[in-house]
């Protein structure tokens, strides 16, 4: 039995009369341990051979394209696929954020805060690699697990970007069609999985998350194209953070609030009754479902939005220098080049949306990072491995027991007899994990030294 955990007096003063009668099934979860869960990216691999792999660890979550439970504890940072990036490590209550509506192929989505990285990789499942994703967070320090984290994933059409709203408002006004503001919380829901939250909770605490959250909502929506769609969430059960805020910005916004899938209705409760209603809203709680807590609104804009992006974009294209090595490198690793190659701050990228904007300040990443030219050679990006390994005609694919992949992700060289000269992708399982330089049958490990796993 997990050991109890104490909760403010003020919180269960509060809290209390929102859950009413299921007050004590709420207390009853805190007796057990947090349910986890993860992410499929079938960017790398398709459900049914991820399902075949794990069959034993995993069970469906009902409300999610791609996600699991997982029955046992599994080792992620030790496990090859998990390096590999055939998956994603994430609370099953989270996954409600993205799965709430059904994206559109080929559109510009914007999450705003993005790390580390759970939102967008569920996103991404849904565009699969068509359309932008601006993947956004002001903390640098987050903001660069959060590009860790897209780069193993192999996402190809990822910004990512270091902006506070009040910067992507200037940047990106009338230019999204989707927008999600999974907005920084009391993380009231969180409790179970985080006692440092219950340290740190107070009813100031929600008073000045509440202010800020609107703040955020108020300045991003305009970022929105008109017809699109807003998706507001927190990890709290605050009606001050939650409905309170939903019920603020219509008042003076002309928004509609959307139904969320019937799959995700079945886990939660509907929103709390304010003066205008926001039954459509759904609040999951520890004993509605598998999982932590969650809030979530959808919002369709309706009125009308001036403005555009105005930023003139830093991305050039190659100089014919430039593409006398590139282009003739690509050609010899990849069995098919890529279009849209541009230059962007002194690395060789792959971009598709020309027509989006890109500053030259505080973006991480711009679609994918290919490489870099060094005394007049090409030098490829770990990225470049990582999202066009299955193109790379020079490969290893190995199983995840064979030896040699822990020698890898340890950093070590490898040996194959039958691996060609040069820059070379190393898969496991099929999924694109890293590169590697080969001669005569040994393979020079190209594995990022923040990556490998240094213990057994």
């Amino acid at each position: 039995m997990k050991e109890k955990i104490t909760l403010p007096e003020e919180f269960i003063q509060t809290r209390k009369p929102i859950m009413g009668e299921n007050w004590n099934l709420y207390l009853k979860e805190y007796e057990k341990e947090p349910i986890r869960g993860l992410q499929v990216n079938t960017l790398k691999i398709d459900i049914e051979t991820f399902k075949q792999k794990f069959t034993k660890k995993i069970e469906p979550i009902p409300y999610t394209i791609n996600g699991f439970y997982l029955k046992e504890e599994l080792k992620a940072g030790k496990d090859p696929l998990h390096h590999a990036g055939s998956y994603y490590v994430q609370e099953p209550s989270a996954m409600i954020v993205a799965n709430s509506l059904s994206i559109k192929k080929d559109s510009i989505v914007l999450d705003v805060c993005s790390a580390p990285g759970g939102k967008t990789i569920g996103i991404s499942n849904q565009l699969q690699n068509t359309g932008l994703i601006v993947a956004n967070e002001i903390n640098p320090t987050r903001a660069k697990i959060l590009l860790g984290n897209i780069e193993r994933m192999g996402i190809s059409n990822c910004v990512v970007t270091n902006f506070s709203v009040d910067q992507l408002n200037t940047l990106y006004t009338n230019t999204f069609d989707y927008i999600f503001l999974d907005t920084p919380c009391s993380g009231e829901g969180m409790f179970r999985k985080d006692e440092q939250a219950v340290k740190e909770w107070s009813l100031d605490a929600v008073e000045n998350c509440s202010k800020r959250s609107l703040e955020l909502l108020e300045t991003i929506s305009s970022c929105l194209k008109t017809g699109g769609y807003l998706i507001y969430s927190t990890c709290t059960f605050a009606k001050e953070e939650n409905e309170d805020i939903i019920e603020n910005f219509l008042s003076h916004h002309s928004y509609h609030l959307l139904p969320l899938p019937e799959s995700i209705q079945q886990v939660t409760e509907a929103g709390l009754k304010t003066s205008k209603p926001t039954e459509k809203c759904r609040r999951f709680y520890p004993y509605t479902g598998k999982g932590e807590g969650q809030f979530v609104a959808v919002l369709q804009k309706q009125e009308e939005q001036s403005g555009k992006q105005t930023n003139k974009s830093a991305i050039q294209p190659l100089t014919a220098q430039e593409k006398k090595i590139v282009i003739p490198a690509l050609k010899e690793m990849l069995s098919e080049i890529p279009e849209h190659i541009y230059q962007y701050k002194g690395k060789i990228i792959y971009y598709e949306k020309e027509d989006f904007s890109i500053p030259l300040h505080q973006v991480l990443s711009v679609g994918v990072t290919l490489g870099t030219i060094e005394k007049n050679r090409f030098i490829p990006h770990h990225q470049f491995f990582t999202t066009f390994g299955k193109q790379i005609k020079n490969q290893l694919n190995l199983e995840k027991e064979d030896i040699r992949v822990k020698q890898y992700l340890t950093g070590y060289e490898i040996k194959d007899e039958n691996v060609a000269d040069g820059w070379g992708a190393l898969l496991i399982e099929g999924c694109p994990t890293g590169g590697f330089k080969a001669s005569k049958g040994k393979l020079k490990n190209h594995y990022p030294k923040g990556l490998r796993i240094f213990s057994n």
